[in-house]
């Protein structure tokens, strides 16, 4: 990241991607993700946390996650099938 002036805080890293461990964590599927509502206090609507790292949404972009998503696991699941794998 560079250096740091004096006087001058450093700044966390952003995580910008995280992949799936090689293997299951202890407690999946809560470990790996984990969905709900925020308190009154906050301004977005959901909190989704994947591996660890919070995501506040607005509940209308919370809506539309899940439709992308939605759709592209009907595909995944379109190949397995064709393929004879198992669907999720």
């Amino acid at each position: 990241m560079g250096r740091v002036k004096p006087g001058k805080p450093q700044r966390e890293r952003l995580i910008r991607e995280t992949h799936e461990p090689p293997d299951p964590l202890p407690g999946w599927p809560e470990s790996h993700v984990r969905a709900e509502l925020t308190g009154d206090d906050e301004f977005e609507c959901v909190r989704v946390t994947i591996h660890g790292v919070d995501h506040y949404l607005h509940a209308s972009t919370a809506r539309e996650l899940q439709k992308a998503l939605g759709g592209r696991l009907d595909e995944y699941n379109a190949l397995c099938f064709e393929h004879g794998a198992p669907t999720v």
